[in-house]
């Protein structure tokens, strides 16, 4: 048995899809100045700020900017539960268990989350519930942005995750083979003994592998400093970051530097994901960097689509194809009697990454909701396909 279990950022995503940027209220509720917490046009502002700033109730400035009491539709977010989610779902190994630990408000966006992981086929048995409020992100959409390529607005509530730390989670978290702390910049009490619950993990035998979000919080307190991650990062398996986030913890100016800095500091595998360009990767005592480039069948794909797809969960797809690789690489060293980690293979891990956001390209929202178990799996097989033929004619193989 190969026993997965993972916690960070889990949130229910919100979207109102009829916003206008150009309203009296909307211009009248955007920032001023940096860290105001007035609305940032395509970027996040946390509400307790936004509520400060407006000085009024936020549910009451929400129905009014949005112009709208309820949202036209809500999803499963965040990269910590996203990756878990796709990870279970295609899943070919039944020796393979996922558990999230994460919260839960008792309110509207609580039972509204609680629904879509049902329909989701993952169970919510090691959430916890609070009196504070879910958390959360309000999409604030307005299609017409912009000559009409359209543009989104973020406002996260933290909300029940701001009194999430080490001591809520399950007494047996640690009873794993691997553990996966995903974008806990979301979850700050578990972010900041980050480094104590990886030296946990691996002291228990477990595989850790840490996975980034941008990190708002430290971004505004640090004004231009490195963000705090851990202190030693040999503690950490694999750290999956973006390059941006990669520069800000490193304070590196370059990817390749910064990729240097991590593992320098012990840390055993690292990969940084580049938007549409190649994905970067190293393991520790291998002596070799890796380009992967992204998948050319994908970007055909997503052209030919009738509908407009957005990227929304790509990056928390990629994660979970990576996951869903490494814990099956896990049990076939465990049924061989081998190390477990010691030889696993990053490049079949991208790969498989890779395959899982293309298909999150051709999706509204971060999660697929299957009609009956193994359809996103069958869904992923022509990416798979597609794309190992187009490393073999980059190699030549």
């Amino acid at each position: 048995m190969i026993r997965v279990n993972a916690t960070g950022c889990s949130l229910v995503d919100n979207l109102y899809g009829h916003v206008d940027f150009s309203s009296d209220i909307y211009r009248k509720l955007t920032t001023r100045n940096p860290g105001d917490g007035g609305l940032a046009t395509g970027g996040l502002v946390f509400a307790e700020a936004f509520a400060d700033f407006a000085a009024g109730d936020y549910k009451q400035l929400l129905a009014e900017v949005a112009s709208a009491g309820e949202p036209d539709s809500s999803n499963i977010g965040g990269p910590g539960i996203v990756p878990v989610i796709h990870a279970h779902q295609v899943k070919q190994n039944p020796d393979i268990r996922y558990r999230f630990a994460g919260v839960l408000g008792r309110d509207e966006n609580g039972r509204r989350f609680t629904g879509l992981l049902r329909k989701a086929g993952f169970s919510s048995g090691d959430y916890s519930e609070s009196n504070l409020p879910t958390p959360s992100t309000d999409v604030l959409s307005d299609p017409n942005f912009n000559g009409g390529r359209g543009e989104r607005t973020f406002i996260n509530t933290i909300g029940a995750a701001g009194a999430y730390g080490p001591e809520s989670l399950p007494g047996d978290f640690f009873d794993a083979e691997f553990l996966l702390f995903g974008g806990t910049a979301l979850v700050p009490p578990i972010h900041d003994n980050l480094e104590m619950l990886c030296r946990r993990g691996r002291k228990a035998g477990a595989f850790v592998m840490v996975t980034t979000v941008f990190d708002f919080r430290n971004e505004a307190r640090l004004q231009g400093r490195p963000w705090p991650l851990v202190d030693d990062y040999s503690n950490i398996d694999l750290l999956v970051t973006d390059r941006e986030e990669a520069l800000k913890i490193s304070g590196e100016a370059t990817t390749e530097a910064a990729m240097n800095w991590f593992l320098g500091r012990g840390c055993r595998g690292v990969v940084v994901t580049q938007g549409a360009d190649d994905v970067l990767l190293e393991q520790a005592g291998r002596c070799e960097r890796s380009a992967m480039p992204t998948c050319r069948y994908a970007d055909e794909v997503v052209a030919s689509l009738t509908k407009k797809r957005d990227t929304t969960g790509c990056g928390d797809n990629f994660v979970g194809g990576m996951v869903d690789s490494l814990a099956h690489q896990l049990a076939h060293q465990m049924a061989d009697g081998s190390d477990a980690g010691g030889k696993l293979n990053l490049k079949e891990a991208v790969i498989s990454g890779i395959a899982a956001g293309s298909v999150a390209l051709t999706c509204l929202g971060g999660v697929y909701y299957e009609d009956k178990p193994g359809q996103k799996f069958n869904a992923m097989k022509p990416y798979f396909e597609a794309y190992r033929r187009e490393l073999g004619e980059q190699t030549g193989e």
